[in-house]
């Protein structure tokens, strides 16, 4: 399919593809790709079994392998959940870039230079600049608004949902009406200021919360993640989702 798209395309092709279970298969797989005249390649270092509660880390070791196989692009995909894994990515890959699919959607802002060395949240939220999830769930709703394609309300509310994920669990309120919000068409106004005034409680008590944490440093603010070993930020700034693999009773 690809060397037929290169043939008949005025363009280049580009090939993305999830790795096989060992490195030497990924590999042979890759040299077909290039053969068949793919320009750039995106790895993705999981399997195709790696999804869901079974999504697990990605084999940085395999992007690496494609890379070496190949002397065409490689983009590296797969365990980009703070600004700081995209360099530890092209270190460990040699790959030419990095791409974030979850990881982009939880924090819009993971690629984001990381900002000054500062004991103050407002300044510097550690491991990555992180904005407040507020800022970036406005934004995309005047951006789905603006559109004359419309969007399904099952989309926008789901995309808000992975947004607005750390402060939900603690907004009950807030969590109950996201969900009962319905937009029956793009022009359903009603459903659109609902959603605003959603966002706008949200920034009101997250910056309360903010507030009354201020004076602790950022160390006191971070806290590892009970299940992972990851480092949790406060609630009400945008982060990744640590998907937990679910305990298989004896």
């Amino acid at each position: 399919m690809i060397n037929n798209l290169h043939k008949n395309l005025s363009i280049s092709v580009t090939a993305k593809f999830r790795v096989f279970p060992t490195v030497e298969k990924t590999a042979e797989h890759v040299k077909i790709l290039e053969s068949a005249s793919a320009w750039i390649l995106t790895c993705h270092g999981r399997t195709r079994e790696q999804r869901g509660h079974n999504t697990g880390i990605a084999g940085l070791h395999k992007i690496r392998a494609v890379k070496e196989a190949v002397s065409v692009p490689v983009t590296a995909n797969g365990n980009i959940l703070f600004h700081s894994d995209i360099e530890a990515c092209l270190a460990t890959t040699s790959a030419d870039a990095v791409i974030s699919v979850e990881g982009n959607l939880y924090n819009p802002a993971i690629f984001m230079s990381a900002p000054a060395s500062s004991s103050s949240l407002a300044d510097s939220v550690l491991p990555l600049p992180a904005p407040s999830s507020y800022a970036p769930a406005l934004e995309y709703l005047a951006t789905v608004k603006s559109q004359k394609t419309r969007t399904k309300g099952s989309v926008v509310k789901r995309h808000l949902f992975k947004l607005l994920r750390p402060a939900l669990g603690r907004e009950i309120e807030l969590y109950d009406f996201l969900g009962r919000i319905q937009i029956k068409h793009l022009g359903d106004n009603e459903a659109w200021d609902q959603y605003e005034a959603l966002i706008e409680g949200f920034d009101e008590q997250l910056q309360q919360d903010a507030r009354a944490a201020e004076g602790r440093s950022v160390d006191e603010l971070i806290i590892l993640h009970e299940t992972t070993g990851l480092k949790a930020m406060p609630h009400w700034v945008a982060q990744p989702f640590f998907r937990v693999v679910p305990k298989v009773a004896e």
